[in-house]
């Protein structure tokens, strides 16, 4: 297991990764980051964020004002840095809440 990386794994022997610190996958794919790691609610509400943030823009671009524009612009790069802060928080969130916990190795257990 690497640094900054934490195990987890359910009762049925299923195991999932999660990395500390900022996501890359989910600032970059956004929605196809949950699908890949097969969140399907954390997906549902990405893709709500999304049409709204769309929507909002359309809106703006469409009537043409400016300060609307540029404060759809910032609710855009704000939803893009929130996903890359807490994509791995939510990511830990939803597996807990599927019944995963950490996985602690034994004391003394070190590599062969």
């Amino acid at each position: 297991m690497t640094h900054g990386t934490t195990l987890f794994a359910d009762d049925l022997g299923r195991y999932a990764y999660v990395k500390t610190g900022f996501s890359w996958p989910a600032l970059v794919l956004g929605s196809l980051w949950a699908v890949a790691k097969r969140r399907w609610w954390l997906l549902l509400l990405m893709l709500a964020m999304d049409l709204c943030l769309w929507f909002g823009s359309q809106l703006a671009t469409g009537m043409q004002i400016g300060p609307m524009m540029l404060l759809m612009a910032g609710a855009e790069l704000s939803y893009l840095l929130a996903r890359g802060w807490y994509g791995n928080r939510w990511l830990e969130a939803s597996l807990r809440s599927h019944g995963y916990k950490p996985v602690v190795p034994a004391i003394g257990a070190g590599p062969a």
